[in-house]
């Protein structure tokens, strides 16, 4: 497995991907022969069940190979680099499927490639024809703040809660290095759309950003092993995703988790087949084999996220079905909504201030 961290320059980036995907410089036509045939993923780190993987390599007689990257933009960059040679199955977020149609960078699914496709709520279908041609939903959830209850003497109920925040959070917060989220949450907080383009309500939201960040540990991701800040205390409060909360809560029920009450983002994941990939048909049965009820079912309890596939919710446990941290009730899901495609523009602006916010310049 090779895992692509943010704070790395791009290049070194496209270089540790291409290291890591290129076969050994030393094997034979015979060494060659005798390894399996390979599908490799780019996805999330702990984003699927290890013991799923296994079952689709035991019964295809392959081997799966993980390349992680940490946010969207990191993946974008490795696209950018790369077109996507090197890579099958892309793990792509709702509001870059089309752009990655248009860049050549995946390629409509053959029609019948995932029967299993059939069991999907469509409410979790991509938006426009094309794209649901060319995605499949994976999984989907929100995005909200998990801190621990036995380091803060109080309950955290907003954005505002992390974006001005009390004297004991200082240093000890950390918030995702992602451009969406990140100005997404600020202008939530600030009363505005996530989705907004409106140029006063960016300034807004960057100038609430460059306030919070001298009282902030680090932007990136949390962790997710014993080992994650959240879990020995150096951090008492994240910006991060449901799952990923109650992955957390296993290792330490004082770990809580909270849908901000001016509202959060609804997000959706989606699988597609990289436009250029040797394994396409490969490719697709992975998919596939993701959606067999049996097996997202198995896959949702593992990474504690939501199945779009209503065939594998029927086999879901009821406490499961139940868990407002992972199917959220009808209330706190009318404070969602979900990204919508930007402007070119808008995305300028938002990665700019980002980038002043999280880089200094």
């Amino acid at each position: 497995m090779v895992t692509l961290f943010r704070h790395i320059h791009p290049l070194l980036l496209l270089c540790a991907a291409l290291i890591a995907l290129a076969p050994p410089a030393f094997a034979g036509e015979d060494a060659a022969a005798a390894r399996p045939q390979e599908l490799v993923f780019l996805t999330w780190a702990d984003y699927i069940d290890p013991a799923v993987v296994a079952g689709f390599e035991r019964e295809y007689g392959v081997r799966v190979r993980e390349v992680h990257f940490e946010n969207d933009e990191v993946r974008d960059e490795v696209m950018a680099q790369t077109g996507g040679a090197g890579f099958d199955v892309l793990l792509v977020d709702g509001t870059g499927i089309d752009a990655y149609l248009s860049r050549g960078w995946i390629s409509a699914l053959e029609p019948g490639a995932v029967p299993n496709s059939v069991h999907l709520d469509p409410r979790w279908l991509p938006r426009g024809a094309a794209a649901g041609r060319a995605a499949v939903p994976y999984v989907w959830g929100t995005l909200g703040i998990a801190y621990r209850r036995d380091l803060i003497d109080r309950d955290l109920r907003a954005w505002m809660d992390l974006l001005r925040p009390h004297p004991d959070l200082d240093g000890r917060m950390l918030m995702a290095a992602d451009s969406l989220d990140l100005l997404g949450i600020a202008l939530k907080a600030l009363g505005h759309s996530m989705n907004s383009e409106d140029p006063a309500a960016l300034k807004a939201a960057g100038e609430l950003l460059l306030a919070q960040a001298p009282a902030v540990r680090r932007y990136g991701a949390l962790g997710l092993g014993k080992e994650s800040e959240l879990l020995t205390g150096t951090v008492a409060a994240a910006m991060t995703y449901n799952g990923d909360a109650a992955a957390l809560m296993e290792h330490n029920p004082a770990v809580a988790y909270v849908v901000p009450q001016e509202g959060s983002a609804l997000w959706v994941d989606y699988l597609a087949v990289a436009a250029a990939s040797q394994r396409k048909s490969l490719a697709s049965a992975f998919i596939d084999y993701l959606h067999r009820p049996e097996v997202a079912a198995r896959n949702a309890r593992a990474i504690h996220y939501a199945t779009p596939n209503r065939a594998a919710e029927a086999l879901l446990p009821a406490s499961f079905r139940a868990d407002p941290l992972v199917y959220p009730d009808a209330k706190t899901l009318e404070r969602c909504e979900p990204y919508r495609p930007l402007s070119p523009a808008s995305l300028r602006s938002r990665v700019q201030i980002y980038s002043q916010v999280v880089h200094g310049g």
